[in-house]
């Protein structure tokens, strides 16, 4: 059943996150308690001053002052009164905001952990720009209703209750005229409420979509200038933008109107009360000190009540929320180490592929049947036209994707069978396209193996030719690169993909056309890293240049997610199949590549 068919179940999960700050909150709650007692005690002064100085009310025996030095105590007490509770509003108001946010970041920390064990098909069923907003924006609600929605509750709960034990206690009639408006004032809030909760996943919704068109503008912007496509654009992201700015502007709306019911509501009560305290007065049976204070109550009774019908708004714009984040943490990932998966050690490379076949969800098959072997330490290139099945076949290996049917075995073992980390440092991947941080030359190879040594690092950097060009630059091995690795061209930018995964030094090692988007000259620069990264590891590499095939042990012609040939260069070579036809065909690169 969806979260949203399930209201129940939210305060459930909420309280999962309050319960470690069990003690913060209940010294909070405490501190609640003490300020509702003050606020209850600030009307006081101003009755001694009507009913003792002014009127002509007997003092308590207690009490030793004149009439001037009692006004001067009850203007004492008002000063006060109002000091201390702007002091204890804002110590707890430090405390609450501090104990929000560490409950929203033990949330985001839960949430992006959750996310990390997902499968490449989660990230590609959702929009990146609506998890991420979903992280950023949609967690902070758990700050919105636990501390800014319970506090507030607490507060509003204790300071009516109290208001209206003083008041029932000076004049029980003129209470319950009052109180009479409270079942017409939740059925306001209870109705309209609804609505608000569907106006703020709207708004939500639209935010989303929002930020995702205005990411992607910007991510490919160099896509978006070359095709002078800036008008098409700005009129989307502005489009979207309208939608989000409207979706709120109805929302805000609504709230107003909504509080202004609210507030309707709580001044005809406060009118009856006006009302019946005159008509009280006038009859004795209140004193004026005791209808200022009456009064004062009713008046300040307006804050509470108007806070609490606004904790039922925020509860269901923040519920709207919530349910977001956790629709994320309810996806368990479909990619995960089964109970008593044993770690990976020791793995020599020997990898075998037994009647595979996968598909991508909503989509036809990208493997079928696939079936070969790779020995510890030989070299397997994939040949074949876009879409034939070469990349996918290399996101099985390490788990990224699990196979429909079939089964993967590496030394012997199903992947599945194995611990999910363990298995992922047996395999160095260098991707087609080559991925930087914004981080120094250094901690980009130290990536996947942050506690290498100095020794270590240079070793990797030497074999992938990092070392020759970062002697030009700036600081070294510690020039911080840009984002997307801006500052180095793309030949040095794989070069930093190899030593990185060379510093990991694994059994296994994964090239997704390394030298695709070089010119020659780069490339063969490239290559004499690759052939340093490949010695003694068992390598699977898509391959496209002859250089790269006449050097493999095995080559698999893949066509359609089929193996339709399999062996050594020289046998598919005058085999008179495809690999031979492919040498005329504009998919396989057969020139040589100096070195």
């Amino acid at each position: 059943m969806a979260l949203e068919e399930r209201p129940a179940g939210l305060p459930r999960r909420l309280a999962r996150y309050l319960r470690p700050h069990a003690a913060s909150l209940s010294g909070l709650g405490a501190g609640l308690a003490f300020i509702s007692a003050l606020e209850l005690a600030r009307p006081w002064p101003l009755k001694i001053v009507v009913d003792h100085v002014l009127g002509q009310e007997p003092t308590p025996g207690w009490i030793r002052l004149d009439p001037g030095g009692l006004l001067a105590a009850a203007c004492a007490g008002t000063l006060a009164l109002q000091v201390a509770l702007s002091a204890l509003r804002l110590n707890h108001n430090r405390r609450s905001i501090a104990l929000g946010q560490r409950m929203v970041n033990e949330l985001r920390a839960e949430l992006v952990a959750h996310l990390q064990r997902h499968s490449l098909s989660f990230f590609g069923r959702r929009r990146p720009a609506d998890v991420v907003y979903r992280i950023v924006y949609d967690s902070q609600a758990l700050q919105s209703l636990a501390t800014n929605g319970i506090f507030p509750l607490v507060a509003s709960v204790l300071l009516v209750g109290g208001m209206a034990g003083v008041m029932l206690e000076l004049h029980a009639a003129l209470a319950l005229v009052f109180l009479a408006v409270a079942p017409l004032l939740f059925l306001v809030i209870h109705r309209l409420g609804r609505r608000v909760s569907s106006l703020a996943r709207e708004m939500h919704e639209a935010e989303s979509r929002f930020l995702g068109e205005a990411q992607r503008g910007i991510q490919e912007i160099a896509v978006v200038q070359a095709f002078t496509a800036e008008p098409l654009e700005h009129e989307r992201t502005m489009h979207a933008s309208e939608q989000a700015l409207s979706s709120t502007r109805r929302l805000h709306v609504f709230e107003t109107a909504y509080a202004g019911a609210v507030n309707g509501v709580v001044a005809l009560g406060t009118a009856a009360v006006l009302y019946m305290g005159g008509r009280f007065g006038l009859a004795g049976d209140l004193s004026a000190g005791d209808l200022v204070v009456f009064v004062s109550y009713v008046a300040s009774l307006q804050a509470p009540i108007h806070a609490l019908s606004q904790l039922a708004s925020r509860w269901r714009t923040g519920a709207v929320s919530l349910r977001r984040v956790f629709e994320l943490l309810d996806d368990e990932p479909d990619i995960r180490s089964a109970p008593g998966a044993r770690p990976a050690s020791g793995v020599r490379g020997d990898v075998r592929f037994e009647a595979v076949a996968f598909r991508y969800p909503e989509g036809s098959f990208s493997l079928r049947n696939v079936s070969f072997r790779a020995e510890p330490g030989v070299r397997v290139a994939l040949v074949g036209r876009t879409g034939s099945g070469k990349s996918t076949l290399l996101r099985l290996l390490p788990r990224f994707h699990d196979p429909d049917s079939g089964r993967i075995l590496l030394d012997g073992s199903d992947l599945r069978d194995l611990e999910l980390r363990s298995l992922r440092r047996c395999f160095g991947i260098v991707p087609q396209v080559p991925t930087l941080f914004p981080a120094s030359l250094a901690d980009n190879i130290r990536y996947g193996q942050p506690g290498a040594s100095d020794a270590d690092l240079a070793r990797a950097a030497g074999l992938a030719g990092v070392s020759t060009f970062a002697e030009q630059l700036p600081r070294g091995m510690a020039t911080p690169i840009g984002p997307g690795g801006h500052g180095l061209s793309q030949g040095q930018l794989q070069r930093v993909t190899i030593a990185r995964a060379l510093l990991r030094d694994p059994p296994v090692l994964i090239l997704d056309e390394p030298t695709s988007a070089l010119d020659p000259e780069t490339e063969a620069y490239v290559m004499r890293s690759v052939e340093h990264a490949m010695r003694g590891r068992t390598t699977f590499v898509i391959a496209h240049r002859l250089r790269t095939l006449q050097r493999a042990d095995l080559v698999l012609v893949l066509e359609a997610g089929r193996i339709v040939e399999a062996g050594s260069y020289e046998s598919l070579r005058w085999a008179g199949g495809r690999f031979q036809r492919a040498h005329e065909a504009d998919w396989l690169d057969t020139r040589e590549i100096a070195t």
